[in-house]
């Protein structure tokens, strides 16, 4: 590692390090006796480069801010003070073991200086000369470009993760959407099933007492579809409810709740309807299906349907009874008709 400073001359101790280009005195704590000062002014303020003087028993004879601030952070350990133990790797006894080349040099690579609470490890160099240890270190830069290029490399690769976690989130997400949606869907009719309507019946009622909105059922039977299964088969009375669920979800509102209440039954929840537009909107369907050929039916399927208000403190439970009367009574005044409950 280059030293800052040196010159192409050698000093008269052999080191070959040329930084008395401007000496200074201090005390050096070593008998007593002054020496001059092996750090330039210059070096002293400098923060990227840390160099001290020490004697073989740790105690600090000189050190600019950069060393100062290696091993307190406020940079006022005084010149004369124990720093043995700031020395982790090496320690101050192996770097006083260890044999010197022609130069002096006892350690060049990386050196870990601080105490428990703040380390830091630089490339550093360590000579004897003049008497002392002699530490010069400094961040390596290329090892600080290759931890900046592994951080940049860490955070593509977390940013990644994260983007793969985001995807798979949402697709898990989607998924129990859909696992969801079957869980309330009657698969032979592709509308909602009774639990469906268990879940959404309170709900509607909820916002109805919340917001002084409105809200109507109808519930609609299959007219004589025991005949249907009897005369043309159970096949014949599945493409019949099949039929009949697609032209209930054609017929109705996105915001309508349409379920398969069981068998032949369907009810169909309308938020924000009055009575008289439940009863147009049951008319409609009703008219549609005699009008709808299903095969292999020579014959029109047709329907009865029971029409109801949701009433001011009326529970689910009763508007389901008072459309189930409705329906009961239409069947029993001639089947294929709306009337209201």
């Amino acid at each position: 590692m280059p030293v800052i400073g040196q010159d192409e001359s050698a000093n008269d101790d052999g080191s070959g390090i040329g930084l008395e280009a401007h000496p200074r005195k201090i005390v050096a704590r070593t008998g007593g006796a002054e020496k001059d000062a092996w750090i330039s002014a210059e070096l002293l303020p400098l923060l990227a480069i840390a160099m001290a003087a020490l004697d073989e028993n740790g105690v600090l004879l000189e050190a600019n801010a950069g060393f100062l601030r290696l091993i307190n952070d406020g940079g006022t350990l005084p010149i004369g003070a124990q720093v043995a133990r700031f020395f982790q790797q090496p320690t101050l006894s192996a770097l006083n073991g260890a044999t010197a080349d022609a130069n002096g040099e006892i350690h060049q690579g990386l050196m870990t200086i601080g105490d428990s609470g703040r380390m830091r490890t630089l490339r550093a160099r360590v000579w004897r000369a003049g008497g002392c240890l002699r530490v010069q270190a400094e961040i390596d830069i290329q090892e600080l470009e290759q931890l900046y290029d592994t951080v940049l490399e860490l955070n593509r690769n977390y940013a990644g993760v994260q983007a793969e976690l985001a995807q798979s989130n949402f697709k898990l997400q989607q998924r129990e959407a859909q696992v969801l949606a079957l869980s309330l869907t009657d698969v032979m009719t592709g509308v909602g099933n009774r639990r469906r309507l268990e879940q959404a019946l309170p709900l509607e009622i909820n916002r109805v007492e919340r917001s002084g909105t409105r809200l109507c059922a109808l519930m609609a039977d299959l007219d004589y579809f025991k005949r249907i299964n009897d005369g043309h088969g159970h096949e014949a009375g599945d493409k019949v409810l099949t039929a009949f669920g697609a032209l209930l979800r054609g017929q109705t509102r996105p915001t309508d709740i349409v379920v398969r209440y069981g068998g032949e039954e369907f009810v169909i929840l309308m938020p924000n309807s009055g009575l008289a537009q439940a009863l147009v909107a049951a008319e409609r369907i009703r008219e549609t299906l005699a009008a709808t050929r299903i095969e292999p039916l020579p014959d029109a399927v047709t329907a009865s349907f029971g029409v109801a208000e949701l009433a001011t403190g009326e529970k689910g439970d009763a508007l389901l009874r008072r459309i189930d009367a409705a329906l009961y009574a239409a069947k029993h005044a001639g089947r294929n008709r709306v009337l209201a409950g």
